[in-house]
Order: structure tokens, then sequence, then C-alpha cells
């Protein structure tokens, strides 16, 4: 017990360098998409093609990114992923120093840096699963996007409010320190030693590579009933709400007519929400309408995306509180399956299913994010855009969340959470 209070505290330590070095990554990723509405006016194919280059490395790289947190240290990996997105940074300033950025060279840059959030994030929710007490999951779960949610308000208020006053070069060296600031903890902690176990079959048969890793986190998958079905729903969610990620600058800066405090005032309300959801989500110890909350809140996401939509130009009001309103339950839904998932899953298997559930769930975001800029250029209208996709994931998640597989499998998510938490009464 008392060595796995150590690891817990240690993972802390850890985490919340984590917090810092996402603060900085924010206010980066704010200055570009900026820089890019600057670089090409009400320009929605070029902005949507620097997202689809950003998030692509999530769907190329995320399932070997998955094995390897599995089956290499964790230290170093997350050592080398987080020093190269700081090089990154520091490019992309020495650019801006010479004068002659252009857009290709925010594709390169973003793209790079795509890769290299594909290879952070399994290991971070494998470092997760294995420095956490099972009984502590739910409300780690809640506490790490409560803290994730606050951090990427407050990032683009930061980033809107300096670059008013501040050249961009000195804004985008907050990265560099706050790279510094994570790297102490990662440094001088111990991560487990937490090798990859083979299973019988794979072990049988003497394969031992990628793909065979990754087929077993598939398999894994397949034999937990409503799982796939989760993951499918998931899959074209994703596709529908790419527009909003996209579209965010020329829907503030071109649709509504505002600046760079205003986007950066309703990326902080959309944080905001998630932000108030986490504080739920932590402070709630026990869900026992596990089924009910996430239902609500898928359909609760939809009708957002919606009323963004409807929203008259130049209300910003409007649109910060249906950002902040709407999203509210959107980390509740994350943690709930998040725990669930770390529940019934092998802790040797984590790093290989969270890769096959992340890579699967967002295998069709490049499409929707690669078509989201010429599809509102052809409607002529970033709104109607949003209202169609809100109302095609109304039906997705009408059509999934009532099959009975994916209630039983709710069910049984309850069960393990409320066994978990008998046995922390216990302790």
């Amino acid at each position: 017990m008392k060595s796995q209070n150590k690891s817990f505290q240690a993972f802390i330590f850890f985490w919340i360098g984590q917090l810092f070095s996402i603060l900085g990554s924010n206010i980066v990723s704010f200055v570009i998409i900026w820089t890019i509405t600057d670089l090409a006016p009400n320009n929605n194919t070029v902005l949507s093609l620097a997202a689809f280059l950003t998030f692509l490395p999530m769907v190329i790289f995320v399932p070997i990114a998955g094995v390897i947190a599995d089956k290499w240290n964790k230290k170093y990996l997350i050592l080398i992923v987080d020093s190269l997105q700081a090089l990154l940074t520091l490019i992309y300033i020495i650019i801006l120093l010479f004068g002659n950025l252009q857009i290709w060279h925010i594709f390169v840059i973003g793209f790079l840096r795509g890769t290299c959030e594909a290879f952070h994030e399994p290991v971070f929710f494998s470092v997760l699963s294995i420095m956490t007490p099972k009984n502590k999951l739910s409300r780690m779960n809640g506490i790490n996007i409560l803290f994730t949610s606050m951090v990427r308000m407050i990032a683009p208020v930061i980033a809107g409010f300096l670059m008013a006053f501040m050249a961009r070069v000195w804004i985008l060296s907050i990265d560099i320190v706050t790279f510094l600031i994570a790297l102490v903890p990662i440094i001088y902690i111990t991560f487990p030693d937490f090798k990859l176990k083979e299973s019988s079959d794979l072990k049988n048969n003497g394969n031992n590579s990628f793909w065979d890793h990754l087929k077993e986190g598939f398999h894994t998958i397949r034999n937990i009933p409503g799982l796939m079905m989760v993951m499918l729903m998931a899959t074209l969610s994703n596709f529908f709400f790419q527009p909003l990620d996209a579209l965010i600058p020329n829907f503030i800066r071109y649709t509504h007519l505002g600046g760079q405090l205003e986007l950066a005032y309703f990326l902080g309300f959309l944080n905001l929400g998630m932000f108030l959801g986490a504080i739920i989500m932590t402070v709630k110890k026990h869900w026992k309408h596990i089924s009910a909350t996430i239902i609500i809140g898928l359909f609760s996401s939809s009708i957002g995306l919606i009323a963004l939509g409807f929203v008259p130009r130049g209300n910003f009001i409007a649109l910060y509180l249906v950002g902040a309103i709407f999203f509210l339950l959107e980390p509740i839904i994350n943690g709930l399956f998040q725990t669930m998932i770390q529940l019934m899953i092998p802790s040797e298997k984590i790093g290989r299913v969270f890769s096959v559930l992340i890579t699967m769930s967002a295998i069709t975001s490049p499409l929707g994010l690669i078509l989201a800029g010429p599809t509102a250029d052809l409607l002529d209208s970033i709104s109607l855009l949003y209202i169609i996709c809100g109302i095609l994931n109304i039906i997705v998640v009408f059509i999934t969340m009532f099959r009975k597989s994916v209630l039983n499998l709710m069910k049984e998510g309850q069960r393990l959470q409320d066994e978990a938490m008998n046995v922390k009464q216990m302790d």
C-alpha cells in the first residue's frame, strides 16, 4: 500500500509538470491559428487544411505509440516527445524572427506537433492508469480533465491578451519556459518498469510485432460487448464535430466580425463549460446513473453545436453562454468512459487498447477536417454547417446509445465502479 501511494505521489508531481506543458502548447496553438487567418483571410479551406495536417498524425501514429507505451521506457518517451515539441516552437520563433513565415511552414510545423501529441497521449494515459490506484481512477480522471480544462480555458485568454501588447516571438517563448518546468519532474521521478506482457496466443505463435499487439488490443475491445458500437459512434461524432474545431477562428473573425480577444474569450468559455463539468466529475465521488448521464451529455453537445449556428451575428454574449452551457457535460462523459475502460482492461494492455480506441474513434476526423473548409465555402455559411452537423450527430447518438449491448456495457461499468468504491470504503 505504501509503495502504491508513493507511486501515486510521484505521478502527481509528473502530472503538475505536464499541466505547465499543456499551457505552453495551447498558447502556441492560439498564436498559430490567428496567424493563419492573417496569412489567408476568410479562407476556410486553408484553415481546415491546417487543422487536417495537425490532426492526421493522431490516426497514423497513435497505433504505434500505444504499443510503444506498453513496451518501452515511458520516462524516455515522454522526455523525447516533450523535447521535440519545444524544439518545434523554437524553430517557429526563428522563422518569425527572419520575417519570412509562409503557410507551408505552418503546415509542416503543425504536422510535426501533431506527431508529438500522437505519441504523448497514449503514454500519458498508460502512466496514469499504472501509477493511480484503481479506487482513485475515477476521481483522478476527473481531476485531470478539471485542470486540463482550466489550463485550456486560460491559455487562449492569456495569448489573446498578450498579442495586443507583445511581439509573437515573445509569446511563443512561453512554451520554452513551460517545457523547462515540465522537464524537472520527468528527470527526477521514477516511472514503474511495467513491461509488456504477452498473451498466450502471441507467445504460442511466436509473434511480437507492432501489428500483432495492435490486433490483440482490437480483439480485447471486440470481446467486450457494446464497446465496438460505442467506438463506432465516437468515430462518427468526431467527424461531425470537426467543423467546429477547424473553423472557429473564421467563425469568430468573419461570421461574427470579432477579433483576437473575442476568439480568446469564446475558446475560454468553451473550456469554462468543460472546467465546470470537470469540477462536478472531481467532487462527485460516486455516479449512480452512469447510463443516463452519458446519454444526456451526448445529446447536449449536439444541441450546443446547433445552437451556435443560430446565434445572431455579433452577439458574443450568446456565443459565450452557448459554448459554456452545452459543453458542460463533455468532461463527465469522457471521464466516465475512461474510467469504465480502465477498470475493464488489464493494466498491461491499457496502452494498446487506448491506442486502438483513439485511432478508431478519430479515423474519420481528418476527413471531417479536410471537408469542413470546402463545405463551408460551398454553403457560404459556417453557421449552417454547424446546424447540419449537430442534427446528424443527434441521429447517430440516438441510433447507438439505446442498443441493448451498449446499455449493458454501461451497466457493467456501473457495477465495476460500485465495486471499486466499495474497496475504497473498506480501505
